[in-house]
């Protein structure tokens, strides 16, 4: 019996530990002795239907408890990933997940058909992204895009769909809706916090997008808020939780909070082997404690450990 194994809605995962979008090594640049069965997923960095070059440098900096990102998706584009990474990728030996953003609700919608015939896991479907059509902003921001994205992907294809929204998500609990409503099959909460960075020595925004993406240790207590909320109003939608996590208590926590997986960020940039290890400290914890890491999920709503 795997103690570390989790089910997220009718998926099965050896462990709950994903690497959460565009932290992690790319298929090309994992090293092979990386541990890949310690991975609950492989998952991407976010693909779109063309190349896109990213933000203008800089596109990061480092701050308190965490740091600062404005990539703007950088990515080769779905032909070529097609034909340069997803061969590769599906040779993997884990679950292989594959996050998809667009410029447009059509584009979601040409990602997951063109996805469709390819035998992976689950497509991630990245909502934080802003929508072009309605003037930036960004789709889990917007129930009638939000809707209209998440039925054109679930018509379009037959993959566990993840939703991965924004902690600052307003009316989380209509935008919960709408995701299971439409056939998604999880939610993810959530992506990075929206920060400003000055430069003293200029008095302008050190990034070229004024705004940019917080992430670290000191968003962790908001996630947690967010994945708590979900789990009260949606009892039974498998819910990924992301932010902050750096060790095995964070995912416990994650865990008793109502996640049923987690995803983990921020910490690749300081320790890119920081899912081994957790994975490693999660087993010796259900070992000492004679349980299935499963049993803890939800458990802070069902009055405890005492309970």
């Amino acid at each position: 019996m795997n103690a570390l194994a989790v089910k997220l809605g009718s998926m099965e995962l050896n462990n709950p530990l994903i690497p959460a979008s565009g932290t992690f090594f790319s298929v090309h640049h994992l090293p092979s002795n990386y541990p890949v069965h310690a991975l609950g997923a492989f998952l991407t960095k976010t693909i779109t239907l063309e190349p896109r070059s990213g933000n203008e440098q800089p596109r990061l900096k480092e701050c308190s408890s965490g740091m600062m990102n404005s990539i703007g998706l950088e990515n080769q584009g779905w032909e070529a990933f097609e034909k340069n990474d997803l061969p590769k990728i599906l040779s993997l030996d884990a679950r292989k997940w594959i996050s998809i953003a667009g410029r447009c609700a059509e584009d979601f919608e040409t990602l997951a058909r063109a996805l469709d015939p390819h035998p992976v896991d689950a497509i991630e479907v990245n909502v934080s992204c802003p929508n072009l059509k309605a003037g930036g902003t960004p789709y889990c921001f917007d129930p009638e895009a939000l809707k209209e994205v998440v039925l054109r992907i679930r018509k379009a294809s037959q993959h566990f769909l993840a939703v991965k929204i924004s902690i600052e998500t307003p009316l989380l609990p209509q935008m919960l809706d709408i995701i299971a409503g439409e056939g998604a099959d999880a939610v993810c909460i959530g992506n990075t916090l929206r920060g400003l960075s000055i430069n003293i020595e200029t008095g302008l925004p050190h990034f070229k997008k004024i705004f940019a993406g917080y992430s670290g240790p000191a968003i962790k207590p908001l996630a947690l808020r967010a994945v708590w909320e979900a789990r009260k109003h949606a009892p039974h939608l498998p819910i990924i939780g992301c932010g902050g996590i750096s060790d095995e208590k964070d995912v416990i926590e994650f865990l008793m909070a109502g996640a049923n997986a987690v995803e983990i960020g921020t910490t690749h940039f300081i320790n890119p082997m920081v899912i081994p290890r957790i994975q490693s400290q999660l087993m010796d914890y259900c070992l000492e404690k004679h349980i299935a890491l499963s049993s803890l999920t939800n458990i802070a709503h069902k009055g405890g450990l005492c309970s």
